[in-house]
């Protein structure tokens, strides 16, 4: 008899211990901090991040689309470079369009945006069938988008970086080196 009730104050201890991490686990889930929240080992990691705006230098000329352009991913040496590259090219008018250059798609012809961007890195060759910047930020573009000031910011780093690629400073395409 004795041996049952030991048994049986086990078994009740082990059910209300049970019960007692059941409710831990439910309150846990249920609390506010659980909500978008990742505990690793004890410590309290938040699931929002905050951001800093970027650090405008004084003598910035274009300094409305710096962020933009760090957010993109332009390192901090590029930004101060594309700044003077982007006044010279439309006095940061991301509506700005030169229709001198004589690239043509469709109705459209020239350069457009921030970074003046020729038609040309995004015409259809036998090298990109589906243009060049149409490849390399794997989306579709239609002239007009590069009006679209995230966009043309976009498309200025894919050919900055290929010209990189191809041995060269970066800039040459604005002939910049």
């Amino acid at each position: 008899m004795e041996v049952m009730r030991s048994f049986m104050r086990k078994v009740v201890v082990s059910v209300v211990v049970m019960l007692a991490g059941f409710a831990g686990v439910a309150q846990a889930l249920n609390s506010e901090q659980a909500a978008g929240s990742v505990y690793v080992k004890n410590s309290y990691v938040p699931d929002r991040v905050i951001e800093v705006p970027y650090k405008v230098k004084n003598n910035a000329k274009c300094g409305q689309w710096w962020q933009t352009m760090s957010d993109a991913g332009w390192s901090d040496a590029d930004i101060v470079k594309g700044d003077a590259i982007m006044f010279r090219e439309s006095r940061c008018n991301a509506d700005s369009v030169n229709s001198d250059d004589p690239t043509r798609i469709g109705k459209h012809k020239g350069s457009f945006g921030l970074y003046q961007i020729s038609l040309y890195w995004i015409k259809q060759t036998r090298w990109y069938p589906q243009g060049f910047l149409q490849t390399k930020m794997q989306r579709e573009l239609t002239p007009t988008d590069l009006l679209n000031p995230e966009v043309n910011i976009a498309a200025a780093l894919e050919i900055i970086k290929q010209n990189r690629a191809d041995g060269g400073c970066g800039w040459s395409a604005w002939r910049g080196c």
